[in-house]
Formats: structure tokens, C-alpha cells, sequence
């Protein structure tokens, strides 16, 4: 699979003594800087579901390509996400190399317990993968591990950090090189940290979901 092309940014050493007492850079929309990377993913969900991540991100990629600015929610909303968003995709990336303790067997692919999360009110239609392998699904580290064969940490979140700009200011140069397979490769991240959260998460910093 061809590298999505995405501009080099530089970082300073001040930048990265930063990112190193902060690791998956939470404080700026948790509050506090969590260590846990499913804990991320915990407090990721509780901020917004995983269809409202999906469709974010699919707005943010279309609005990058074309000539107007994404006006769907404020540029504040739109920063704010993404950086929830920049901090998923390092949790993703220090729990690729693990495997899934949950046996899902066939006739239990459709169990609504295997992906539906544990909030009021939320739908098994919505929150049903679309984008997901049977074998992804089955194993989510799985698309984490694909996910950074693809690229390294530090593109994906430059890719990201482009999106994220692109939407927000009128720059053709932030345009992404190929934006389907982007988005594609974004939602079904945010598809698999969602069954990671439903399967192996039973509390959100210390307080039980639900």
C-alpha cells in the first residue's frame, strides 16, 4: 500500500520534552494526563460515540479536498476534536502489538454485547462496525498493526493535523494526496478502538460506564 503523502513538520526538542510528560497529550481535553492508553479510549467514547467520530471524520477529510470551510461546528469544536482525535491514534499506536484476549465465535458475530457500548441510549445500529474485516473485528489490535505498516505514528499525525487545517482555512495545498482510502483507514481506526473500548473498558477514570 503506497505512503499517503503528507509534508514533514518539524518539531523542537521543547515540543518533545512536552509530549513526553503528557504521552498521549490528554490534558488539553481531559483535563488531566492519563497514562493508560485505554483509558483513553474510555474517555475518547464517553466524549462522543463512535458514528459521530465516523461522520466527523468523514467531513473534516471531504471539506480538506474541497474549496469551502467545514461549517458544521465551530473552529473551537472542530480543534477541540482533533486532538481527541491525535490522542486515539497514540493510544493506537502503544497497543498495536498486543492481541485480543476475546474469543468471538462464529455464530456470535452479531452479539450486540461484542460491540454495543454501555451508555444510555446507545443503538447497536450505530455503533455496528461498517468498515471492519471479519478478522479486524474479531481482533482489533489487527487494524492497529496495519494501520502503522502503513505509516509511522509521526505521519499519521501529520496527515491528521493537514486534515484537521484543510478544513478549517481555504489552502489547496493541505488537500489529501488520496482522501478515500484516508478516510477509510481513519474510521475503521475509530471503529476498532470502539470494540476495544465495549470488550476490554468496564470504567471511565475509575467510575463505572453506563
Amino acid at each position: 500500500m503506497p505512503r499517503l503523502r503528507c509534508a514533514t513538520l518539524g518539531m523542537t526538542k521543547q515540543k518533545d520534552m512536552k509530549q513526553s510528560k503528557d504521552l498521549f497529550k490528554t490534558r488539553s481535553w481531559v483535563g488531566e494526563r492519563l497514562t493508560d492508553p485505554y483509558q483513553v479510549l474510555a474517555h475518547f467514547f464517553a466524549e462522543t460515540p463512535v458514528h459521530e467520530f465516523r461522520r466527523l471524520v468523514k467531513k473534516l477529510v471531504s471539506h480538506a479536498c474541497v474549496a469551502g470551510v467545514y461549517k458544521g461546528a465551530s473552529p473551537g469544536d472542530v480543534l477541540l476534536y482533533g486532538r481527541l482525535i491525535s490522542s486515539l491514534i497514540k493510544a493506537a499506536h502503544a497497543l498495536k502489538d498486543k492481541h485480543s484476549p476475546v474469543i468471538i465465535n462464529g455464530d456470535d458475530l452479531f452479539n450486540e454485547k461484542y460491540y454495543r457500548s454501555h451508555y444510555t441510549g446507545a443503538r447497536a445500529w450505530n455503533e455496528f462496525p461498517r468498515h471492519l474485516s471479519e478478522k479486524e473485528y474479531r481482533d482489533p489490535y489487527r487494524m492497529f498493526k496495519r494501520f502503522f505498516r502503513c505509516q509511522s505514528l509521526q505521519h499519521w499525525l501529520q496527515c491528521w493535523e493537514r486534515v484537521v487545517q484543510g478544513a478549517l482555512c481555504l489552502d489547496d495545498a493541505l488537500a489529501p494526496a488520496a482522501p478515500v482510502e484516508l478516510y477509510t483507514h481513519l474510521a475503521k481506526l475509530v471503529e476498532a478502538a470502539h470494540l476495544l473500548d465495549v470488550r476490554e473498558v468496564v470504567h471511565v477514570g475509575g467510575c463505572l460506564k453506563g
